[in-house]
């Protein structure tokens, strides 16, 4: 944003000070350092602000010394000191905190708004504008408020979405309806084409996501029948469960289920597992600006984002039970209650829900709503891990190790006994522990070089050790004593979890005895101590049979 030069204020005639008797003074003038600051000849106008400072000082003249601070603080910002332009805007709008200079104080807010923003600052800045338009709205300011507003959108704007920077427009129209002044008409109308061109750079980034299809890569005749009915559930608006380990293309499932049901809204993901408790209902619902404590906007909400469109809740079964509730009023009315809102709203969306956990498991543990179950599950899609269609694995990794080329602008070659021997790996991780794997090696490997079975066999030896994954190297940090007890260790947590922690029976598994288990578990496998389940002692059958007969005997 450029400085608004406009807000220096116009002096007639040089002002005087007559604070003592008999004596006569010129005090130095804003607008003398104005026209400095027009030239840009900087060093003199610090010069004019320094004696202006000293002078306002000298008489208390608190109102007239923050106002220099903030003609400073404009200087320094287009000289690009924005560290020493902040300082000065936070004094000068600290000094009109609580006092009765309220015009004022919003175009210091604003300045210092500015600052914050040069130095990428961003929250602070947009907390400072928010103050500023509260400000100018309680004092009728409606020039200062317009100008607060443009300011959101000039040094905020590429934070915001489309929709925002329109909102902001439309309160800083509305505000300088009246206006006559010609730099704050000019702002208003380059933002005006700024909004218009991010609305229209929307639609095309729509159209081109439209255009461009999510792609699942398949071989597999099951895949291909599974994606069948994909099709055929996206033409219901009715909610669909996904299923499938991590990495099995849960979410492009969901894109394309999306995409075929031809919903003219947007497609909004919203990951459960990445939100806590509280900040579930706030962005699924939204919220109003002052319903809390931080809520210094208006905040649609992922529900009311995704009107028309779809609404994709990955990791549903990470929702504590307080969540689901809230979700199932979601589900079943299609209303969303907006935190501050005085009543709720009905929203038109397709819900699709994604989760690599069983919920049918979880409903009996009672972890799990079983009637947010029930209307999650109209339609359940189970994608198979890819251990379970070893005929989609060559394809996909044709498909990753071309996309890498071509991001990386390197050419490694796979072998065809190479591809074959991926579709050995167990791949926990699924399509995205094969991308990274794919990548790293893009990475690593040197442009011409070929990547042999053996190498792949060798990182499916050592996939599990946090050095594997190489195949430029398979064998690259590689100590023969380190991956014994990194296998010998997974071997006993794994014995541990299926039976739940009870050591005898661990090491009935395992083929040693309880004693040599305890001593790994004491030794070189400490870390696995906490899996384990201690046996609670219990009192022996003779003692408790005997205790009655002893009491009898000490009567």
């Amino acid at each position: 944003m450029r400085t608004d030069r406009s807000r220096f204020t116009e002096t007639k005639r040089p002002a005087t000070i007559s604070n003592r008797p008999g004596t006569r003074a010129t005090a130095p003038t804003r607008k003398t350092s104005q026209s400095f600051y027009e030239l840009s000849r900087y060093d003199e106008a610090h010069k004019h602000l320094d004696r202006a400072k000293r002078l306002f000082t000298s008489l208390k003249d608190k109102v007239h010394g923050a106002r220099t601070d903030e003609t400073r603080a404009n200087v320094l910002l287009a000289q690009g000191r924005n560290s020493d332009a902040e300082r000065a805007a936070r004094c000068a709008a600290n000094a009109l905190e609580g006092g009765g200079e309220q015009a004022l104080l919003c175009r210091m807010l604003t300045t210092h708004a500015v600052s914050l923003a040069r130095l990428k600052r961003l929250p602070q800045a947009h907390v400072q504008l928010g103050r500023a338009l509260e400000v100018a709205e309680e004092v009728g300011d409606k020039e200062g408020a317009g100008r607060a507003a443009l300011t959101m959108i000039e040094e905020l704007g590429e934070s915001f979405g489309a929709s925002e920077q329109r909102k902001y427009y439309e309160l800083a129209d509305s505000f300088l309806v009246k206006s006559c002044d010609q730099v704050s008409l000019s702002r208003l109308r380059r933002c005006a084409l700024r909004v218009v061109k991010g609305a229209q750079q929307r639609d095309a980034d729509s159209k081109k996501y439209q255009d461009a299809a999510p792609q699942f890569v398949h071989r597999a005749e099951g895949t291909r029948r599974l994606l069948d009915y994909a099709e055929r559930v996206a033409a219901t608006d009715r909610t669909v469960l996904i299923t499938g380990e991590t990495g099995t293309g849960k979410e492009i499932i969901a894109r394309l289920v999306h995409q075929w049901s031809k919903r003219p809204g947007k497609f909004v993901a919203l990951n459960c597992a990445a939100l806590t408790e509280n900040l579930f209902e706030t962005e699924l619902f939204g919220h109003k600006r002052g319903s809390f404590t931080d809520a210094v906007e208006d905040r649609l909400g992922a529900a009311r984002e995704a009107s028309e469109g779809t609404l994709f809740l990955d990791e549903v079964a990470e929702l504590s039970a307080r969540n689901q509730a809230k979700l199932l009023r979601l589900v079943e009315s299609g209303e969303v209650l907006t935190i501050g809102a005085a009543a709720p709203e009905r929203v038109n969306l397709r819900i699709l829900a994604a989760t690599n956990r069983d919920l049918r498991q979880m409903t009996e543990a009672g972890s799990f709503r079983v009637d947010l179950y029930y209307r999650l599950a109209t339609h359940v899609i189970q994608l198979p891990a890819l251990r379970e269609r070893p005929e989609d694995i060559s394809a996909i990794a044709r498909h990753l190790i071309d996309e890498c080329a071509k991001r990386h602008s390197k050419t490694v070659t796979w072998s065809s006994d190479s591809i074959a021997a991926l579709q050995q790996l167990p791949l926990p991780g699924n399509a995205r522990e094969m991308r990274s794997l794919i990548e790293r090696t893009m990475l690593l490997a040197k442009s011409g070089e070929t990547i042999t079975a053996e190498a792949v066999a060798t990182v499916g030896v050592r996939q599990p050790s946090a050095r594997g994954g190489d195949l430029a190297n398979a064998w690259r940090g590689c100590v023969l004593s380190e991956e014994v007890l990194r296998y010998e260790g997974e071997l006993i947590e794994r014995a541990l979890s299926a039976c739940n922690g009870q050591i005898t029976r661990a090491a009935q598994l395992l083929g040693v005895s309880h004693q040599n288990l305890s001593f790994m578990l004491d030794g070189r496998h400490q870390k696995l101590r906490a899996a384990r389940n201690l046996a609670k002692r219990r009192k022996s059958i003779i003692s408790n049979a005997l205790r009655p007969a002893r009491s009898a005997t000490r009567e």
